[in-house]
């Protein structure tokens, strides 16, 4: 058995993340730990990873009892771990990335000639075409998977967790990866493989874990498993309907888009969108989708087109004048744009209203809990106290703090990048029901997915974009996985 963790408890300030869980991984194993958000998936690989303490428990390495206090410790053990969000220096080269914290050096500097090659080895043994003078920043997320690969390779990881690795990557490049992943399978490495999409766990891995609640609930061959199996497994109930899609009548157009522009991300974008509508827009990453959003809510410099709100031309020069315009957001990236991670869930939720609670003396706390509560509550947030920090939740409640601060005030439009990213899907189902409830009040809904079972199932009318540009816009009824694909790659609608 190349890992055994045996009893690992952790708890963080008013969270219970793990309570006396296990784990083993064989030699030369694809070894899925899935569950929802909340699990203590992260937790119990940042533990393996060396990046804090178990509060007890004991993890063994071919057998025998380790300590790993740090990071430096679980790099010496063959312990590497490749996040979601790769820690890595866009600035530097390939090769300079790969030989980060453990340079050769010569006469006092660095072996430039020595590094190259090295790198150039771990690089070809992926088969990977990359040069190892090439930027990194100037790379495709894809290959800086790669180069994060072939990182752990040059420090002779025996062990790999990868975080979420599918996540960002087209279904072409999702293969790609799946084949290096096989082939350091096969060449005696084993992988831990973080994922919350059952179809990458049920392709690629031999073993599953499922956690639940910070426990483990057991570990299963992936070829005893289908989907329903393992997703009931995970959320422990069974999910008939994963994409819930709330009847609503439409009604009047709320915004009106047209001929939007935003230099260097997109040019001539029009639709509308009206109230009790979900207009879900589509498209490959880089085709300008996020930037649409950002231009609408005053994020990014408009340099062409209007916006107008109920027909009347509105100029949105900063999302301050956009929320006082009742137009909301929620960013794909939450954690640095979305939410104050380092503040309570009351004090997130209460943010966009907070003059709402203030008074002559000041914030009248008690008033802002209350609301807090109410809100937290209604949208099923997940916390022992809302006076928890937000980081210390899990990402899909971290998610409902951040559309919890819109609904206190009901915004006339919601524009959503990447609502469901990084989240379980337990925790998706719920964010599909508050949408809808959103959309009963009248909001008007714009989407940005990259899922495209989502994008169907949620959305009454689809737009994709390609390269910049409006490629198709589909009803409900027409939308269809070829047709959506065939716009996005800069086809055509018939």
């Amino acid at each position: 058995m190349a890992l055994e963790m045996r009893g690992i408890s952790k708890s963080f300030p008013g969270v219970k993340a793990l309570d006396s869980v296990g784990l083993k991984v064989a030699d030369a194993e694809i070894h899925a730990v899935v569950g929802e958000n909340g699990a203590g998936k992260t937790t119990l690989m940042n533990i393996l990873a060396g990046v804090f303490p178990a509060d007890t428990g004991a993890i063994f390495i071919d057998g025998a009892e380790v300590s790993i206090p740090g990071t430096l410790a679980a790099r010496r053990l063959g312990i590497a771990i490749i996040y979601q969000h790769l820690n890595m220096v866009p600035d530097l080269n390939v090769a300079e990335n790969i030989g980060l914290g453990s340079f050769s050096v010569r006469w006092g500097r660095i072996d430039a000639d020595r590094l190259h090659r090295m790198a150039a080895d771990c690089l070809g043994s992926l088969d990977a075409g990359i040069s190892t003078r090439a930027r990194l920043g100037d790379l495709s997320v894809a290959d800086q998977q790669l180069v994060a690969i072939a990182r752990a390779i040059s420090h002779n990881a025996r062990i790999i967790i990868m975080d979420e690795p599918t996540s960002s990557l087209t279904p072409k490049e999702v293969g790609s990866l799946f084949r290096v992943v096989a082939r350091l399978r096969d060449t005696g490495t084993s992988i831990i493989f973080i994922s919350h999409h059952m179809d990458d766990i049920l392709a690629i891995t031999d073993r599953v874990t499922v956690l639940r609640d910070g426990r483990l609930i057991g570990d299963w061959n992936t070829r005893d498993l289908d989907e329903t199996a393992l997703v009931t497994a995970m959320a422990g109930r069974p999910i008939s309907e994963l994409f819930p899609k709330t009847a609503v009548e439409i009604g009047k157009t709320v915004m009106q888009v047209r001929d939007l522009s935003s230099a260097g991300a997109f040019a001539d974008v029009g639709f509308d969108v009206r109230a009790g509508e979900i207009l879900g827009i589509g498209g490959l990453v880089g085709a300008g989708r996020s930037e649409v959003l950002k231009t609408i809510y005053g994020e990014r410099i408009r340099t062409g087109g209007t916006v107008a709100l109920d027909g009347r031309v509105v100029d949105i020069n900063s999302p301050r004048k956009a929320v006082s315009l009742g137009i909301a957001f929620i960013s794909e990236d939450r954690s640095h744009e979305g939410l104050l991670t380092s503040h309570s869930v009351t004090k997130n939720i209460t943010l966009p209203r907070l003059s709402a609670f203030t008074g002559r003396f000041g914030v009248d706390s008690r008033r802002e809990r209350r609301e807090s509560e109410r809100l937290a509550g209604r949208l099923g947030v997940k916390t022992p106290s809302v006076d928890v920090i937000v980081r210390n939740l899990s990402g899909g409640n971290q998610q409902k703090v951040a559309l919890a601060k819109w609904f206190g005030m009901t915004p006339r439009v919601l524009l959503l990048d990447e609502p469901t990213r990084g989240i379980d899907v337990g925790a998706k189902s719920e964010i599909y029901r508050l949408l809808g409830e959103l959309a009963a009040q009248g909001v008007a809904i714009v989407m940005v997915s990259s899922e495209l079972p989502e994008l169907m199932a949620i959305s009454d009318r689809i737009l994709i974009m390609c390269r910049g540009r409006q490629a198709g816009e589909f009803s409900r009824e027409e939308a269809t996985s070829e047709s959506l694909m065939l716009a996005a790659a800069g086809g055509c609608k018939a």
